[in-house]
């Protein structure tokens, strides 16, 4: 899995447009649980999640030794890890 750092641009409901440091733009359905991502907020994310259309459901880790599909948030110079449900 590689992981591709991406800018949030826009949050329209759960419809979030990103930008990576190509400036490349993404729209993507994603819903985050326990966590509000706002406009300015970094994402690194599955460079797989950008490239297949799909839901996407992200939340707290619920059993982090058998994680693998993981998002890092970055908001107010903080690390968030959260772990995919569904998508």
């Amino acid at each position: 899995m590689k992981m591709v750092k991406v800018k949030v641009l826009e949050v329209d409901n759960y419809i979030y447009t990103l930008e990576d440091n190509n400036k490349n733009t993404y729209e993507i359905n994603m819903e985050f649980y326990d966590t509000k991502i706002d406009k300015g907020d970094i994402i690194y994310i599955d460079e797989n999640v950008l490239k297949e259309p799909n839901i996407y459901t992200y939340g707290p880790l619920l059993e982090e030794a058998n994680v693998e599909d993981l998002v890092k948030i970055v908001k107010d110079n903080k690390d968030i890890y959260l772990q995919r449900y569904y998508g």
